[in-house]
């Protein structure tokens, strides 16, 4: 019989049809009403007062009411009481316990974001053996049994006691223990719950356990699933502010590790991996040695002999991910085409029908079937307007190997994609002119997307790098993007082609899996036999040294140093892509209000609206990718025997030309993007103000601290041979300030631009900033290093202020129209207050 339970405090649970309609022996769902910590569990990390009788009889503790749910432990649910009974083979195994939000209140980001993971353990322990402890292993230090050091490392790592049970019942033969986990699902563990950055931001003080209950357990042949409601008093809640409350529902997942761990494979950081390190210390006398596996899928030839042969072999268990039943069925062929993108990188590595995505079974044809089974990988359709999808996975920390993943789909995601394909193709693409996209077109976009979430749960970064590997001209070349994608990799923020023009015949627009992804899928999955994870490192370095030398196979995250490495970039010319994509910009704007109104009559405008912001969010992003390039530096990850440097900077040349970029494209107002018709329907004036943002943000962005350094840096290391902070100051003068030259009339945007000036300038002089000294090297990918007080910047900015202090005092000396002379002299003003406060 399958009961569910519910109070009048809350409503009755709404379960779907498959999850309901259990049969005898197959997993049975159920509610509970909201209760406290029992008094045979105690509070958190305390197991309450010790019976001295010892344990019930189990009848009298898993009474004929109980409610039952088998599986790797058996659940029961006796009144207020969830009980586990663990098998006494379960005792002392590896478990990985998931912490992950399920729902949040608005304003707190969305459900599905993974909290925490830890490893666990229940252990029988007490002086007769009658309590159970679930303590927290850590796979962080470890030593080789047997060595040594092993009993060092273990006593250096003792294990913490998440919580303590007292023993409820025995079993008729004492093969497994029951315990009451109400109290570990309803008491205030930070484990188990928020995050200390939540508690912080919202001021919560304490649970409320009349408002905390458990929701659901669910229980797998290898995992255990727990949904609980938590409800903390709050000062600052997210939203409902009245309420002094934040309710969360986490999901808590209790799942197995493998009996037997994969053989693991040694992580390079010139291969995009996810990764799991591990401190050894039986490795060297002399060095604490780290080991850092990647983490992958456990895929093995199902033909040992035909592998070897070289052909291509199907896997013992392929990679499965399934469809959510919400999934609108328009849809589904196109995420499951996304799914199956991934197969021709796994015939790379030598594998056929390696990975698959299908529909679930109905519950005809398996009644046990539940997302929730850790034995299965789904995407998740969730009902969100969040505009974003995600691609999180689990993996066993002791070797990386990933044991399952459900991707995070939520509704919105569509809109995201009808902006970008738009804002970055609709000048040369007839198919994105329009605010409602045909159902093959969106199809087309979801299929994209969904290939690149499967990529981050078969392990893959992103790659940042990838987009930076393809010249300009060939993204314009006809069918070019059509073989190659935008980027060698599908892992890239590479989104589509918007810089091929109107004129280039044949250009192609649409990312996808490229050759990178083939090379690294191939690195990190094809079995090497006969090797173990040692043994396979000169193989594995080998497979990197073949194609060292070509762009499309480099790596690299992305970095505000770097220009080669830039979120949403495209092409090896961050300049002359972005003068591309602007011109493709200003032929889209005019277009906008009939492009948004198409099949919309009666409709508002916020579709305009929208599309117009879009417009100029895509321009600050050219902006940001050029600006990498002016002080930057380029990494190439190298290893000891390649030849050239890591870390090189920008060549002069090419920092000169985005300099000039700026002066042409910034600071030269963009007034295209006033477009009248388009701002009289969307917004009461707010165009000048805009502007401003729009050509200070860049000012700002060019006088960056860190920037500024590196050019000082340039300069010490290799003389006069490289742009210098000197002349970054004398272009940025001359771009800004022209007028003071040619004497002529300032208009208000220009007018605003040279006010924003000064003031970073003011801040420059007199803010106080430093930036730390990094600790770990690889931080000096993301910020230079400065105290600005005790550098060159502070003189060279006084020097800027002096000199445009003479050049107003000449320019007021010429006869000035009325409104250049007062803002000039406003400006000579501000001057003054800078260089003597």
């Amino acid at each position: 019989m399958v009961r569910t339970f519910s109070t009048a405090r809350r409503p009755a649970l709404v379960f779907p049809l498959f999850l309901l309609l259990a049969a005898s022996g197959c997993m049975r769902p159920f509610a509970r009403p909201s209760a406290g910590p029992s008094a045979s569990g105690g509070g958190p990390g305390g197991g309450g007062e010790e019976d001295d009788d010892g344990p019930a009889p189990y009848s009298e503790v898993v009474t004929e009411e109980a409610v039952t749910d088998s599986g790797m432990v058996h659940v029961h649910r006796v009144d207020d009481q969830v009980l586990f009974e663990i098998p006494n083979d379960l005792l002392d195994r590896e478990i990985l316990l998931v912490t992950r939000t399920a729902s949040v209140p608005d304003g707190m980001g969305y459900g599905g974001q993974k909290l925490n993971t830890q490893v666990v353990r229940w252990e029988r322990n007490g002086s007769n053996g009658e309590r159970i402890f679930l303590r927290v292993v850590t796979h962080t230090n470890v030593a080789e049994d047997g060595l040594p050091v092993a009993r060092a490392v273990r006593s250096a790592n003792f294990e913490a006691i998440l919580h303590a049970f007292d023993i409820e019942a025995l079993n008729d033969d004492s093969t497994s223990v029951v315990v009451d986990v109400s109290p570990l699902f309803e008491s205030d563990i930070p484990m188990l719950g928020l995050r200390q950055s939540f508690r912080d931001q919202y001021r919560i003080r304490s649970l409320d356990s009349d408002r905390t209950y458990v929701d659901w357990v669910k229980s797998f042949p290898r995992n255990v699933e727990v949904r609980h409601v938590l409800t903390y008093t709050a000062q600052t809640p997210p939203s409902n502010a009245t309420t002094n409350a934040i309710s969360v529902e986490m999901n808590q997942s209790m799942i197995l590790l493998p009996d037997e761990p994969m053989q693991p494979r040694l992580f390079d950081e010139r291969v995009g991996f996810f990764n799991v390190s591990q401190v050894d210390y039986g490795l060297s006398d002399q060095k604490v040695v780290t080991r850092t596996y990647v983490t992958r899928w456990r895929l093995e030839p199902s033909d040992t002999a035909a592998f070897r042969r070289g052909e291509l072999v199907d896997p013992v268990q392929p990679i499965i991910y399934y469809l959510d039943p919400a999934t609108p069925e328009k849809w589904r062929p196109y995420l499951i085409q996304g799914i199956e993108d991934w197969q021709e990188a796994f015939e790379a590595a030598g594998f056929s029908n390696a990975i698959q995505g299908r529909m679930p079974p109905s519950f005809e044809e398996d009644p046990e079937f539940s997302p929730e089974d850790v034995r299965y990988s789904v995407i998740r359709w969730l009902p969100s307007q969040v505009q974003n999808a995600s691609g999180p996975h689990v993996h066993d920390p002791r070797t990386g190997e990933i044991l399952e993943s459900d991707i995070q789909w939520y509704h919105n995601v569509a809109n995201l994609l009808r902006n970008w394909y738009l804002i970055q193709t609709g000048a040369v693409n007839p198919a994105a002119r329009r605010a409602l996209f045909d159902d093959e077109v969106m199809g087309e976009l979801i299929r994209f997307v969904a290939a690149h979430e499967v990529g981050h749960t078969i392990g893959l970064q992103h790659n940042m790098k990838s987009s930076s590997a393809f010249p300009v001209d060939s993204l314009r070349a006809p069918g070019f993007v059509c073989r190659n994608g935008v980027a060698p990799s599908i892992m890239d923020y590479a989104r589509f082609n918007y810089v091929a023009q109107p004129e280039d015949e044949g250009a192609c627009t649409d990312p996808r899996i490229g050759e990178y992804d083939r090379f690294a899928i191939n690195w990190g999955y094809r079995p090497i036999l006969d090797a173990d994870a040692d043994a396979e490192r000169p193989t594995l370095d080998a497979w990197i040294r073949e194609v060292e030398d070509d762009p499309v196979y480099y790596f690299g995250s992305s970095t505000p140093i770097d220009p080669s490495a830039q979120t949403e970039a495209i092409g090896s010319d961050a300049t002359e892509a972005s003068d591309l994509g602007i011109e493709n910009l200003k032929r889209i704007l005019p277009n906008l209000i009939e492009w948004s109104s198409d099949g919309r009559e009666g409709e508002n405008y916020e579709e305009l609206a929208e599309l117009y912001s879009n417009v100029i969010g895509q321009w600050n992003r050219y902006m940001g990718h050029v600006g990498t390039v002016v002080g930057g530096v380029t990494r190439t990850r190298k290893r000891i025997g390649q030849e050239g440097p890591v870390y090189e900077f920008v060549d002069e040349a090419t920092q000169r030309r985005a300099m000039d970029f700026f002066a042409r494209q910034a600071f030269e107002p963009p007034t295209w993007m006033i477009d009248e018709e388009i701002l009289s329907k969307i917004e009461n004036p707010s165009t000048v103000d805009r502007m401003r943002g729009i050509q200070v943000r860049v000012v700002n962005m060019i006088l960056d601290p860190g920037r500024m350094q590196r050019l000082i840096e340039a300069e010490a290391r290799n003389g006069d041979d490289h742009y210098s902070l000197g002349e970054m100051f004398e272009e940025l003068r001359d771009a800004i300030w022209g007028e003071l030259e040619t004497g002529a009339p300032i208009g208000v945007y220009r007018r605003n631009l040279q006010r924003g000036h000064l003031e970073r300038l003011e801040f420059l002089m007199t803010s106080e900033l430093v930036l730390p000294a990094f600790v770990f090297a690889a931080l000096s990918d993301f910020f230079t290093s400065v105290d600005v007080s005790q550098s060159d910047i502070r003189a060279f900015v006084r020097g800027e202020l002096t000199g445009l202090q003479e050049a107003i005092e000449g320019a007021l000396r010429r006869d000035l129209d009325r409104t250049t002379e007062l803002h000039l002299r406003d400006a000579l003003a501000r001057i003054d207050e800078i260089l003597d406060p």
